[in-house]
């Protein structure tokens, strides 16, 4: 999606569809298919069979103390795909002009350039993680837990020094506080249905938990 203000829009509402029911997150997921290219990426993405078995722990400890953990793992895996997904969609910049446009050019600007650079270091470490996983396999190391203890921590190292550099940056180039920046968006047809798409999957997702409170009553 282009068109940075309908794609919060939607992430927003599906979010809670997702949430509150299964409905609303078979739906979501149906939704997710209009993006083929994002969900694509978001499937392949190691990121996220990384935090999937958190959230299946959390379930099997739901099921075992009486609750429907298997709701709450299909639910919460599909809004963790859903946040995937999006994030492949995102381009550099758009953080910027959508805080600036929530929140004015003093508040906004500083909100969005942080948001910018912490997007800006996830990339960053996310490529140098590839790059010491690659350096091991050369040099025959077997990836181990106390091998990624100890990556982790230089990763952690590198980005303190890089925040570093970049804070220093902008106080050589005089940065206080706010900026100039005047926001564009340009949505079409397909992001305009996509975000009818999400008002309706919000809605049948809500009918189905007030079927549910009136079979309680």
């Amino acid at each position: 999606m282009q068109d940075a203000r309908l794609r919060l829009f939607s992430v927003l509402l599906l979010s809670v569809a997702c949430f509150i029911s299964i409905a609303g997150a078979v739906l979501t997921l149906l939704w997710l298919l209009l993006y083929p290219v994002y969900l694509k990426a978001a499937v392949r993405s190691k990121a996220y069979y990384f935090l999937l078995p958190f959230t299946g722990i959390v379930a099997i400890v739901m099921q075992l103390s009486g609750e429907d953990g298997l709701s709450y793992f299909i639910r919460m895996g599909i809004l963790l795909l859903l946040g995937f997904t999006v994030f492949r969609g995102w381009e550099p910049g758009e953080f910027l002009d959508l805080s600036v446009w929530l929140f004015g050019t003093k508040t906004g600007f500083d909100l969005g350039l942080a948001i910018e650079m912490t997007i800006q270091g996830i990339d960053e470490a996310s490529r140098d993680w590839s790059r010491v996983l690659t350096a091991m396999k050369l040099k025959g190391i077997h990836p181990g837990f106390r091998n990624l203890t100890s990556v982790g921590f230089l990763l952690i190292h590198l980005r303190l020094l890089r925040a570093r550099d970049q804070a220093d940056l902008l106080t050589t180039r005089g940065y206080q506080s706010g900026g100039s920046c005047c926001p564009a968006f340009h949505a079409s047809n397909r992001e305009i249905i996509a975000s009818f798409c999400a008002i309706l999957i919000l809605f049948i997702a809500l009918f189905h938990v007030r079927d549910i409170f009136i079979l309680m009553m």
